[in-house]
């Protein structure tokens, strides 16, 4: 049985940049807005936790860097994780590109500013199959970009801390029309959306477990 403490970072929020946290980047390709995306995910996330935890006996402590549309620094996001002594923080986004490019990818901190870069990795490679196998259960045109090290200010361990393994999620490029309609207005999105959850909570049970 799984035991520990998740922070979940819904990116972007609010209307202002604070922290080099911009309010909102990517847009879909209907007009729905990145920070609304990964704030619903969030919640789907939290839930899919909350409801694996009843079922399997887990002990888990669940929190979200903002539950409302408001926008927080990125370290102050981090640091979310710090205060509440979380094992795990993963941070949500989506891209956008050039309404062509497809793929959903998982990015930790590089290894020279990042002591915890194999735990990380180990992490977000767990992250990175689930969501990429529920969504290709549902587009065979999901692509794997992988899992990629990038020097984020949210997974910076000076404000993250020493103790959680952490990433972050970029699920596909929401400004692919196709992409809109599996993730956001098609028929069966909700479905979608609720499935690609199910898969990161079961990806973090995993982890916690491997890390006991």
């Amino acid at each position: 049985m799984a035991t520990g403490t998740v922070v979940i970072d819904p990116g972007h929020g609010g209307s202002v940049e604070i922290g080099d946290s911009s309010a909102n980047n990517a847009v879909s390709a209907s007009g729905v807005l990145e920070k609304n995306i990964t704030l619903r995910m969030a919640f789907l996330v939290r839930d899919a936790l909350r409801e694996l935890a009843a079922l399997g006996g887990h002990t888990l402590q669940i929190h979200l860097t903002r539950e409302i549309d408001k926008n927080l620094g990125l370290c102050d996001r981090a640091k979310v994780a710090k205060t509440k002594s979380a094992n795990i923080f993963l941070s949500i986004h989506c891209n956008g590109f050039n309404k062509i490019a497809r793929g959903t990818e998982t990015l930790i901190r590089p290894a020279a500013s990042n002591p915890k870069h194999a735990a990380d990795k180990g992490l977000a490679q767990r992250i990175q199959k689930a969501a990429f196998n529920a969504l290709k259960s549902h587009d065979v045109k999901a692509k794997n970009r992988g899992v990629k090290d990038q020097k984020l200010g949210v997974l910076n361990r000076g404000c993250l801390g020493a103790k959680p393994r952490g990433c972050m999620i970029e699920l596909e490029f929401i400004d692919v029309p196709d992409v809109d309609v599996l993730l956001n207005v098609g028929a069966n999105s909700p479905q979608v959306r609720s499935d690609v959850a199910k898969a990161i909570a079961g990806a973090i049970i995993d982890d916690l477990n491997a890390n006991a």
